[in-house]
């Protein structure tokens, strides 16, 4: 009777585990949507697309991953992964290097790097660097390229000013008067100063010279193999982009759940960096498509980063966005 009854346990244990639980996410495809450095409310639009539905809507189950934008694009391009967000010059970079990767949706409309001064600088145009000294992070990315290309357009070289690296410290390297004016992120450092009762002026590379912000990048093997896929991503993350410019502090309170700092003595400053987000996914139009990735191209090859150019139209599909 005892090993009949262990015979009986067996036999259900079995018949259980061959039934499937249900699961919230059955049914739905996976994708791992790959994000720079750590969660941040510049992100939000990706926290509400899951929260609300609008993924699985989709037929989408997405998983969010954090890391650096370089090893990201590795992967990308090898097709190893499939989507991440990507900043305009990392794009053609990559492609330079024979990665196949193309952006197939704007998430900034908008150049989001700019230089800041203290108002009692008088610095008010990009010529007003002249003679200066400017602290940037480093002499790599989206910073750095935003800077070449402002001052460039100015008809400054390195000759006129002193670049100095400084970390991402912009914003005390400025108040204690180390450097005279930082490279920034439009939304991050004017908040966090401005906050604390500063008066600057700032100059927004977008507003001398159009470039390439930071773009949803797939690879041409999904453009080609699974554009479905491709279209249903983009057609999502512009669904929530859209709600979180309608509804921003619906959208600030779920991102509560994905974002450490939204909930402490922090959360005014945060608010208005969704705030200035939402100005970059809106944009100011500046230009023709194809001119922003000209400008970028041609600051690239004026820097020695990139030896031959690129075929521009290869390096970005709008089909999935319109």
């Amino acid at each position: 009777m005892k090993r009949l009854v262990i015979i009986l346990v067996l036999i259900l244990a079995l018949l259980t585990g061959c039934q499937a639980k249900p699961a919230p996410s059955e049914g739905l495809a996976p994708v791992t949507l790959n994000l720079t450095y750590i969660p941040n409310i510049q992100f939000a639009p990706f926290y509400v697309a899951i929260e609300k539905g609008y993924f699985a809507d989709a037929g989408l189950s997405v998983k969010l991953n954090y890391g650096n934008e370089a090893d990201f694009l590795a992967l990308v391009g090898s097709n190893h992964e499939q989507f991440m967000i990507a900043s305009g010059e990392q794009v053609l970079l990559g492609r330079a290097q024979g990665l196949p990767v193309v952006a197939i949706l704007e998430w900034y409309h908008d150049y989001p790097v700019g230089v800041a001064a203290l108002a009692t600088t008088g610095i008010q145009q990009p010529e007003d660097l002249r003679g200066k000294v400017i602290g940037i992070p480093g002499l790599y990315g989206a910073s750095y390229i935003g800077f070449e290309a402002l001052v460039g357009e100015a008809g400054l070289t390195d000759q006129d000013y002193t670049l100095r690296s400084i970390g991402y410290t912009q914003a005390e390297a400025l108040v204690t008067k180390q450097v005279d004016a930082v490279v920034i992120y439009l939304a991050n450092e004017p908040v966090q100063l401005a906050a604390q009762g500063y008066d600057l002026a700032v100059l927004r590379v977008e507003d001398y010279v159009p470039l390439v912000g930071n773009t949803l990048v797939t690879n041409e093997q999904t453009i080609t193999g699974n554009p479905e896929l491709a279209s249903s991503v983009t057609k999502a993350i512009q669904r929530a982009i859209e709600q979180v410019i309608k509804n921003p502090d619906e959208a600030f309170e779920i991102s509560k759940k994905y974002v450490e700092n939204l909930t402490d003595a922090d959360a005014a400053i945060q608010k208005q960096v969704l705030a200035e987000s939402i100005k970059l996914w809106l944009g100011t139009g500046n230009g023709e498509e194809s001119q922003p990735w000209e400008n970028m191209q041609a600051v690239l090859l004026k820097l020695g980063l990139m030896k031959q150019p690129v075929e521009l139209q290869e390096a970005y599909d709008d089909q999935f966005s319109r």
